[in-house]
This record gives structure tokens, C-alpha cells and sequence, in this order.
């Protein structure tokens, strides 16, 4: 187990986005659970024996905290714009695959299985939600019809009530939420594979732990790689 040549502070303090199972989301208790939370717990507690606090926030507003040092890190894509304020690993901990949401019933349904690169969406209507990274590295740019919610919940209503055609993100996290009963039937997976999405784990470059990356990348180095990655808890 790595150990620290000057003293640390005893907690990395961890910030997720709220609202994104399976990765990150608030149970009935306050607590945030998910495979991310999972994640740090093995990188920081178990492999580098480092104190770690989870807290969940808005996706926006768990980044400003990173930004302006009220946290030390997070589990994301390493955007352009991320990188100017974070060092990221060098290999991801997670990469997962980008599919297209749209209503059951849409009329532009058949015209949207025929979508196989995100520049295909440019005669669509497009929802996403304030915050995400990678929907402002790679959306944003290309002149798209964009209508932004507050949340990932909320983009995914603007599908379901027509007001967009389509959503595209990690279809992990939207796997789990297709099942709710809010949108059970309603929204469907289209096959098309966009793009793949890698989860690195970030320190801000002002945390405390910023000296800390190379072990990190270390332990991912090291790590088995199988499924959607993450770190496996046995060494």
C-alpha cells in the first residue's frame, strides 16, 4: 500500500453528480451509492489507504466545487475545459458506450435507426442537461438543435413529451432508467453505437492530493480489465 511522503489531509473529498444510477445517485438515507462511489472506495481506501468522503451534488455545481477546491476529485470525461482545472488518470476506470434514446411512438423513429455518427443528428432535436461535459465537447460543436434541462431525468423528459427527438448518452446509467415506470415503454434503446464514453478519475490541480496522480495511474496501470472496466478489489 502506497504511503504519502508528507502528510496529507486525512479525507479526499469526493463530489458526484446525483442523479446518474448506476454510478451515482442518493438513497433513501442521504447517502450516495453507485458503481463510482465503488470505484473510489477501492482506489483511494483500499489500494492508497486514503480517508475518503462521498458527497453528492448537481452536476454543475459538484464540478465548481472541484474547480474551486471545496472538493478534491471526481469520476468524469476528461473534456478540454475539465483539464484546465483537473489532472485526470491516465486510462479510464470505466468506458461505456453512447446510444441513442427516443420515444416509442416517435414519427422520426425510422429516420433515427438510420443515425450512425453524431454528426447524422443535425436535422434532429436534441435534448441533454446543464452540466455535461461531453455533450458540450462533443454536441455543442457540431451546431446541433440542443434544448438543455436541468438534469438527466429532465432530458429524458423532453424525449418522452416530444418537445426533442432524441438523447444521446451512456447506455449503462440509461438501461437502468428505461425500466422506472415513468418511462417503461415509452422510451426506447435504439442499437446505434455514437460514440464511447471513458470515466476517468480527476484531482483538482489546486487538491491538496494533486501529488497523488501517479500512484493513482499506478493502480489503474496494474489493474484486470474486463467489462466496463473499473478496478477489480483483489490485487
Amino acid at each position: 500500500m502506497w504511503r504519502p511522503a508528507l502528510a496529507l489531509p486525512a479525507t479526499f473529498r469526493m463530489v458526484y453528480f446525483g442523479d446518474f444510477a448506476p454510478f451515482s445517485q442518493v438513497d433513501d438515507t442521504g447517502r450516495v451509492r453507485g458503481l463510482f462511489v465503488e470505484a473510489a472506495e477501492t482506489l483511494l481506501r483500499e489500494k492508497l489507504g486514503q480517508g475518503v468522503d462521498h458527497q453528492a451534488f448537481p452536476w454543475a455545481r459538484a464540478q465548481a466545487m472541484v474547480r474551486g477546491g471545496e472538493a478534491d476529485g471526481f469520476l468524469t470525461v476528461p473534456t478540454p475545459e475539465r483539464l484546465s482545472y483537473v489532472l485526470a488518470s491516465a486510462r479510464p476506470v470505466f468506458t461505456f458506450p453512447m446510444c441513442i434514446i427516443a420515444a416509442a411512438d416517435s414519427p422520426r423513429l425510422t429516420d433515427l435507426q438510420q443515425v450512425h455518427r453524431l454528426e447524422d443528428l443535425r436535422s434532429f432535436r436534441v435534448g441533454h442537461y446543464i452540466g455535461s461535459g461531453w455533450a458540450d465537447a462533443n454536441l455543442r460543436p457540431l451546431g446541433l438543435d440542443i434544448q438543455w434541462a436541468a438534469d438527466l431525468t429532465g432530458a429524458m423528459r423532453l424525449v418522452a413529451n416530444g418537445r426533442v427527438d432524441a438523447l444521446v448518452d451512456n447506455a449503462v446509467s440509461m438501461r437502468v432508467r428505461l425500466a422506472a415506470p415513468e418511462f417503461n415503454g415509452k422510451l426506447v434503446e435504439l442499437p446505434n453505437i455514437l460514440a464511447t464514453q471513458p470515466y476517468h478519475f480527476c484531482i483538482g490541480r489546486n487538491s491538496a492530493f494533486a501529488g497523488l496522480m501517479p500512484q493513482v495511474n499506478t493502480v489503474l496501470a496494474r489493474r484486470p480489465v474486463s467489462g466496463g472496466g473499473g478496478i477489480a478489489k483483489a490485487t
